[in-house]
């Protein structure tokens, strides 16, 4: 008999399985019923962690956002100049879409959710990306990013990434290592006072 699941092991597995069968079905093409079987627990059990369907939803795209948070800010070292702090996170960010696939391809579907409750998480968002807004800030000051404000800046130059990895996944695009550099030079140009300027140490830091 396999030991039973911790109160952490059963939400998580309704996490992970919550996200499997979005990616497939979207937010209504499946039932509590179904959901409970994919994570190995029983339909009661779901009610004990989620008042409902819509805080479960609630719930797991928060727990999105802070792996997306987590995963763009490894390595983050703040006294590199900012292109390279900028490229670092592009590269984080690029590889979590493409290691996580069932993320990327639910991703989109979270933007349907209320407004109230995008503004709130997009807050939530904004609060551990303070490296992030530190890079921006920065840029803005000395000169090197536009004069727009962090909302404008993260469309302009992260968000993009989503969209076109869930294009590479389902081999609509195909992004290899020169690709990769090539649109994060795009979209830092999106973004900064003055093109850049492509160099090899660009493009070896791509394939790490």
């Amino acid at each position: 008999m396999s030991p039973a699941k911790s109160t952490a092991d059963k939400r998580e597995a309704i996490f992970c399985a919550s996200l499997k069968l979005l990616a497939n079905y979207g937010f209504h093409g499946f039932s509590i019923k179904q959901l409970a079987e994919e994570a190995g627990v029983a339909t009661g059990t779901i009610y004990l962690y989620f008042k409902d369907r819509d805080e479960l939803i609630r719930e797991l795209n928060t727990q999105i956002i802070d792996d997306f948070i987590k995963a763009t800010l490894e390595g983050h070292d703040p006294q590199l100049p900012l292109k390279q702090q900028y490229r670092r996170m592009c590269c984080n960010l690029w590889h979590f879409c493409i290691d996580n696939p069932c993320i990327t391809y639910s991703k989109a579907q979270f933007d349907h959710l209320p407004p109230d409750i995008l503004r709130c998480q997009r807050s939530h968002a904004w609060d551990g990306l303070q490296p992030l807004k530190d890079l921006f800030e920065k840029g803005r000051t000395t000169e090197q990013i536009k004069n727009l404000s962090d909302d404008i800046l993260i469309s302009l130059s992260f968000e993009p990434y989503l969209f076109l990895a869930r294009q590479h996944l389902v081999d609509v695009i195909k992004v290899d290592n020169d690709a990769l550099t090539n649109i994060i030079d795009a979209s830092w140009d999106a973004i900064a006072c003055s093109p850049s300027q492509n160099d090899d140490t660009d493009r070896q830091s791509n394939q790490e």
